[in-house]
């Protein structure tokens, strides 16, 4: 059974990118509760009716509760998306070098036939004819493997065979990326040639427009199973002792003390700042720990 409140922590971790989840759930809270403070403290400064006070309050809380919310399942839905598709591409990348390059051809073949292609006939070394809409069309096949660049002698072969068959229609599949020279000798040809550089990103939007990829729920459960795999500790120390919550609690304690300040039967304020105060200097402390004495040792 697959936990639906894990898969949003999942998502909305991928969505955040390198922030940490357990601290950016805990700063929208604080900015919430921060900002309710605020309207609470600036509207019972101006009327003296606490009443008031409560309810502007109150309100800004649960607005700012929605609007969270609303952030949050944006950040799921962004995550998912990014996630899924990631490790669809991870998937297919991986089939593509387990797969020996007769069975690549056949499969360029497959998703020609699916864009309306017919006749497929053989011509040479990875180089095949195809018809569609009584035309020949010229597929040239590299299956490179990564970090590995298609050569402009490797277009000059291509190039080289349409010109002397007389045919002005090509594609160029490749599974690595064109070096510098190979792309200007496809711009030369631009004006005589009508050839297109299928890459690894189109090839596996193919396999997502004709559904030939694994149905999300494979993904998900893939997912699932990884992050099951993961330890569940949580480390408090990443989530509290953070260089950018230093600048978060020294804001505040100073917003609370300047509060207590202007109302100073408000012993509230003082006492939250002064709770400030203190996570500023553990926070400071851990971190010159960290930095200098740690190392050291």
């Amino acid at each position: 059974m697959i936990d639906n409140r894990k898969f949003k922590k999942i998502f909305i971790k991928e969505s955040i990118g390198s922030r940490n989840y357990f601290s950016y759930r805990s700063d929208l809270i604080l900015y919430k509760v921060l900002l309710s403070i605020l309207i609470f403290l600036t509207i019972l400064l101006i009327s003296d009716d606490i009443s008031l006070s409560l309810l502007i309050s109150g309100e800004v809380f649960l607005i700012f509760t929605l609007i969270n919310k609303l952030n949050m399942d944006r950040k799921r839905n962004e995550g998912e998306n990014q996630l899924i598709l990631k490790r669809k591409k991870e998937h297919f990348k991986k089939k593509l070098e387990e797969i020996n390059i007769n069975d690549f051809e056949l499969l360029i073949g497959f998703l020609f036939e699916k864009k309306g292609c017919k006749n497929f006939v053989k011509k040479g070394r990875h180089t095949y004819l195809a018809e569609k809409e009584g035309l020949i069309n010229c597929i040239k096949i590299y299956r490179l493997y990564e970090n590995i660049e298609l050569e402009r002698i490797d277009v000059r072969n291509l190039v080289t065979y349409m010109c002397q068959n007389n045919i002005r229609i090509g594609y160029l599949i490749t599974t690595g990326s064109l070096s510098e020279g190979a792309k200007e000798l496809l711009e030369d040809f631009k004006d005589r040639l009508n050839i297109t550089v299928i890459d690894f990103d189109c090839l596996f939007t193919m396999m997502e427009d004709y559904e030939i990829l694994p149905v999300n729920d494979y993904f998900y459960n893939k997912i699932y199973e990884e992050e099951r795999e993961k330890t569940k500790d949580i480390d408090i120390k990443k989530n509290v002792f953070e260089n950018k919550k230093i600048v978060i609690y020294i804001f505040s304690a100073v917003f609370f003390y300047v509060a207590s300040m202007i109302m100073p039967e408000n012993n509230i304020s003082r006492y939250i700042s002064y709770y400030f105060i203190v996570l500023t200097t553990i926070n400071i402390a851990y971190l010159v720990w960290i930095k200098y004495i740690a190392l050291k040792n």
